[in-house]
């Protein structure tokens, strides 16, 4: 008799994920791709219940999307994990997702913000995998730090960086007529320009969601890092990473436990243990990351923006009648993105002990403060100077009517309606050439006349009757010799 094999227990899941805006142009047509249902715990399954209509910003639509699940790997647990120590109450069931491992890229357009590039991936491996204190993976090297950790994301669907985005979705060229598609995607993502940030990088979002988390954060938010290893990633990508701990909920699942948030607000690990007793597929925090998509697309306008100005200031000149109408199109667009910035960027009015879906955006927004406040400065001085040197070329660029010569002018006025009265009263039959003669003499003393040189204040060669003074009049009343 042969034992049946028991089932392998369930490992501990962590979520990666990797938000990437694309200099890409939206999409015309309407979104083709519903609710997703099967793809828990990846964003796709978010828009089921079409979150986003209550929450500041207009819902990002589901352009395409690729999953796949890989069942002979063992299955995960993706959920808070309880300590024996803690003194919190149960959850509640069935807030723990036991099932396979699994991959999924889905590509997003925000309204008025562009593509965004979700890459998600499920594994048993340990937190802080991706996110250590002595990398970047958002880090704009040759073969390290972006370029490596896109390949990473990608392997699961076989392509790597120097794929174009329709590798990744195929015939995703139907629905977007853009030669952008075809570009390998380490070209297409929006980098940061160096005004704005600190140093240049690639403009993105790299968040790893974990059940237990509690070592990860706090071997991130230690104390200053010395050493060989801190030397070297200083002198490679210009600083250290500083790392802060931020709380999540008010009754968190383990008592102490804390998100840790990078100094620039572009990488966060967040802990389920953070979290109030819902879990990541609960109420409170089932639509964090999905109101993330919104606010990556909206904090990599400001870059691209700035540079599509600054491009405007210096072309202007060059640019007709269309391009200047076009440009300024773009400037109203780029007031409205700055509005919708400042909303993303308010604090949520929460009731005490509720997590409200927009969490993660607003500490996201509260540590990258003033990165945000000199963005928006510097582009509404932008805007206001583009605007009017815009405005002022659209103005010297109208094109003109073209006057015809005042002289022609008069004489085509006079001999057309003398011409047709002629050929009315006079047939053509009873004319001789005898009385041409005078006809033929008039016209050129009247061609010679109107074409004399006029002066200044004169229409047409005529000059016109001038007024003469009371004291003109009288000198010219009492005769000769007064």
């Amino acid at each position: 008799m042969h034992a049946e094999p028991m089932p392998s227990p369930a490992r501990a899941g962590v979520l990666k994920v990797m938000f990437l805006p694309l200099d890409v142009a939206a999409s015309r047509l309407p979104p083709a791709v519903p609710a997703v249902a099967g793809t828990e715990p990846f964003l796709p399954a978010r828009i089921a219940d079409a979150p986003g209509a209550d929450h500041v910003e207009r819902a990002p639509s589901l352009l395409a999307f690729r999953h796949l699940t890989d069942p002979g790997d063992g299955p995960v647990a993706f959920g808070p994990v309880r300590r024996p120590a803690a003194d919190t109450p149960p959850s509640a069931p069935g807030r723990t997702r036991v099932g396979a491992p699994g991959a999924c890229a889905s590509l997003w357009e925000v309204p008025g913000g562009g593509l965004v590039l979700v890459c998600e991936e499920l594994t048993a491996e340990a937190p802080g995998t991706v996110l250590t204190w002595h990398s970047d993976p958002l880090f704009d090297g040759a073969d390290t730090g972006f370029r490596r950790a896109l390949d990473a994301f990608l392997a699961p669907f076989r392509v790597t960086a120097d794929a174009g985005l329709v590798d990744v979705f195929p015939r995703l060229d139907t629905r977007l007529p853009d030669p952008a598609v075809y570009r390998p995607l380490r070209e297409v993502v929006v980098r940061t320009a160096r005004p704005l940030a600190a140093e240049r990088t690639v403009e993105g979002l790299v968040v790893e969601v974990a059940g237990d988390g509690s070592d990860a954060v706090r071997r991130l938010v230690g104390p200053p890092r010395s050493g060989t290893l801190a030397d070297g990633v200083s002198r490679a990508s210009g600083r250290l990473r500083i790392w802060h701990p931020e709380p999540l909920a008010d009754a968190p699942v383990r008592a102490g436990a804390r998100l840790g948030v990078r100094d620039d607000a572009r990488a966060m690990l967040v802990d389920l243990g953070a979290a109030d007793r819902h879990g990541y597929l609960g109420d409170g925090t089932r639509e964090m990351l999905y109101h993330l998509i919104c606010w990556v697309g909206a904090r990599a306008h400001l870059h691209t923006d700035r540079r599509r100005l600054l491009g405007h200031l210096r072309t202007h000149r060059s640019h007709d009648r269309a391009q200047l109408l076009t440009a300024l199109d773009e400037v109203a667009d780029v007031r409205a993105r700055l509005v919708e910035v400042a909303l993303l960027c308010a604090p949520p009015d929460d009731a005490p002990g509720r997590i409200a879906p927009t969490r993660l955006r607003s500490l996201l927004a509260h540590r990258a403060s003033a990165e945000i406040d000199g963005a928006r400065a510097e582009l509404t001085e932008l805007c206001a100077t583009a605007d009017l040197v815009l405005h002022r070329r659209l103005h010297t660029a109208r094109p003109r009517p073209q006057p015809l010569p005042a002289a022609p002018a008069v004489l085509s006025a006079i001999a057309l309606p003398a011409a047709a009265t002629a050929a009315l009263l006079v047939p053509l039959q009873h004319l001789h050439p005898p009385a041409l003669v005078p006809a033929a003499v008039s016209a050129a003393l009247a061609v010679a006349f109107l074409a004399a040189p006029r002066r200044d204040g004169d229409a047409a060669g005529l000059v016109p009757f001038r007024r003469r003074g009371p004291r003109a009049l009288r000198r010219r009343d009492a005769g000769p010799g007064v």
